[in-house]
């Protein structure tokens, strides 16, 4: 999964961290880290040379060995970070000693949230890239070493993207293998902005030649393309504006357009080239956008509350550096109650349009739930494709593809869990889809959607092994309940998917490192879990709650205490990295530790504050 690119980068990759070459961890490891540093873990990443990173912030660096090698990495503007040092820890493959850590000076970020290469899965590390929260939304910054020609000592640029909120938070963005940064900014569903822009390799603003808005150096904009055409000047930079008010970078700019009859995806078709044509009765006005057409939409559906809609989740394909973005918008159906609506579109690398996609089937119904997408992944497979991580509010029949509805040849007609099911809709559930990088074509599809503490099921074991005697999902009409996951998605070499969320009974499979008590065991917890899906999204590969015990015999227990928020692939096995929060009056959580295994030297075996968690949990050898 992940192969040494050669004897010369292994070689200039020892010389780099400064401690021998070893494999990854063959045995299950969990631990705190931290003391009292109010020290979080946000994210891992494994480099294709073998070492670990392990990104996150803290109030200090004293937990550390006193032996790390620490670098405090300058070009950094002071940002405001309510005292925090932002980290990114050089961590050996077994995760047994802490090697280099990197840090921003105190007061620049919260932490650092994500961590990316410029090189493709299994290819040589390319270069290297991170981004974390700040007092003006988020930084993106590139470091000016990969670890494997020599350790960081600085920012070889660094940008500041102004968001709020949600956006500030999750941080989309993500890189191609040309070192372009393609990233979201401003305060989704609001009155103001949000948009999609690109910086060039050097970290600057740039030119995305078939993208529809243009700004020259003196701040004029033009709406169209392609950007060498802009009657105002040069173009300096381009975006994909989030805002349905006097700007068309989603909508049809031609009736032709508007009215088109393009793939759904799944065996029927959809009206209009581009996804906001559904709230509104005609096509954009390029020359005269206050002149253009008003909603209602063709189904009935109208625009929502707020102007601005939502650039949620950002993917580019390294080896082509085409672009894949999801979003979501607020709308309102037909009888005027409020909704949100679901997109994902595909663009090539110069920003013109491949395909787009709504998830679900257009009726002239209309889908009542609302509907998400918090995360895509790039399936760098032989045939490849893109994971579209979904989440519904609610549900109606015309909700996300059913994975038993998958039209195309190759599907396997069912899924792990087929559906929504049960009575209650004033919940949270996600969904995973498999789609092809070309067109938008499903392949596969699954919901995630955990049980409810007293779900009834049909009694049947299924039937898979691993499934260490769980009812199936697809039996009978069970009670789901909230089930929310992060947007930390990947996928490993043969096309296994990785995911952490937190769920209640979530179901566990039979080499899990911790397992849920099924029905008839005892007390649910609602509790983080990390799981591996297979390719085709029909069983499970890995699935495993990671929280504290609790006595399953009480009524009452505790929630999560565990908070994960990082996942990584190695052979064989996943790279957890969370935190364990502090109460809300500053004190331990109530219930006992995570159950803590192989603690490496530099790690802890209990919580004396808020500390950071890492895992290294296996599956397969």
């Amino acid at each position: 999964m992940h192969p040494s690119s050669s004897r010369f980068a292994t070689i200039l990759k020892t010389i780099a961290l400064g401690f021998a070459v070893t494999g990854y961890a063959q045995n299950d490891i969990l631990a705190y880290a931290g003391g009292a540093g109010n020290v979080r873990f946000t994210y891992v990443h494994a480099l294709t040379e073998g070492a670990i990173l392990v990104a996150g912030g803290a109030d200090n660096l004293d937990w550390l060995p006193a032996d790390t090698k620490r670098v405090e990495l300058a070009g950094a503007p002071p940002a405001g970070a309510s005292g925090k040092t932002a980290f990114l820890l050089l961590v050996r493959p077994d995760l047994s000693k802490v090697g280099t850590v990197l840090a921003l000076p105190k007061d620049v970020a919260k932490s650092i949230r994500w961590v990316k290469t410029s090189g493709a899965p299994g290819a040589p590390t390319g270069e290297l890239f991170i981004s974390g929260e700040n007092a003006g939304g988020y930084f993106i910054a590139k470091l000016d070493s990969n670890f494997v020609s020599g350790v960081p000592s600085k920012l070889a640029w660094f940008f500041q993207a102004k968001a709020k909120k949600d956006i500030a938070e999750k941080q989309p963005w993500d890189v191609g293998g040309d070192g372009r940064v393609v990233f979201a900014s401003g305060e989704a569903h609001s009155p103001d902005w949000a948009d999609v822009q690109r910086l060039d390799a050097d970290g600057k603003p740039g030119i995305v030649e078939h993208w529809r808005n243009h700004w020259t150096e003196s701040g004029s904009d033009w709406q169209g393309a392609p950007a060498t055409a802009n009657p105002n000047g040069k173009s300096t930079r381009s975006a994909i504006v989030f805002k349905m008010t006097g700007r068309g970078s989603l909508r049809s700019w031609t009736d032709a357009d508007y009215t088109a009859q393009t793939s759904d995806g799944n065996g029927g078709t959809k009206q209009g080239r581009w996804p906001w044509d559904y709230y509104f009765s005609g096509p954009f006005n390029s020359e005269n956008p206050g002149s253009s057409p008003g909603g209602p939409g063709y189904t009935g559906y109208k625009w929502g509350r707020n102007p601005v809609g939502h650039p949620q989740a950002i993917a580019v394909d390294r080896r082509t550096n085409d672009i894949y973005l999801g979003g979501n918008n607020q709308s309102k159906l037909p009888d005027g109650q409020p909704d949100f609506e679901p997109f994902v579109i595909a663009f090539t690398k110069d920003g013109k349009q491949k395909w787009w996609q709504r998830l679900y089937k257009e009726t002239p119904q209309n889908s009542t739930p609302d509907q998400y997408v918090d995360g895509l992944a790039i399936d760098y497979g032989t045939e490849g494709a893109l994971i579209v991580l979904a989440r519904c509010h609610g549900n109606n029949v015309i909700n996300f593809w059913s994975g038993n509805k998958i039209e195309h040849p190759k599907s396997p007609k069912t899924a792990f869990q087929n559906s929504f099911t049960g009575k209650s809709g004033n919940i949270h559930i996600g969904w995973l889809g498999r789609m092809t990088l070309d067109e938008g074509t499903m392949l596969h599809s699954t919901y995630v959607a955990e049980w409810a503490d007293t779900a009834k099921l049909d009694g049947k074991p299924h039937p898979d092994p691993l499934l260490d005697g769980w009812p199936s999902p697809n039996g009978g009409w069970p009670d789901v309940n909230t089930t929310r996951c992060q947007p930390a998605l990947h996928v490993d070499s043969t096309g296994n998917i990785y995911l952490i969320g937190t769920g209640r009974r979530v179901i566990t499979t039979s080499n899990a490192f911790q397992k849920m008590p099924k029905m008839d065991e005892g007390e649910s917890k609602w509790s983080d879990f990390v799981r591996v899906y297979d390719r085709e999204l029909k069983a499970l590969k890995y699935s495993s709650i990671i929280t504290g015990a609790w006595d399953a015999k009480t009524k009452g227990s505790p929630t999560s205490d565990v908070k994960l928020e990082g996942v990584f692939p190695i052979q064989g096995g996943v790279l957890i990295t969370g935190y364990a929060p502090l109460s809300k009056d500053g004190s331990l959580p109530a219930g006992p530790d995570v159950p803590v295994k192989n603690a490496p030297p530099w790690a802890a075996k209990s919580r004396t504050g808020e500390m950071g968690v890492i895992g290294a949990l296996h599956f397969a050898k």
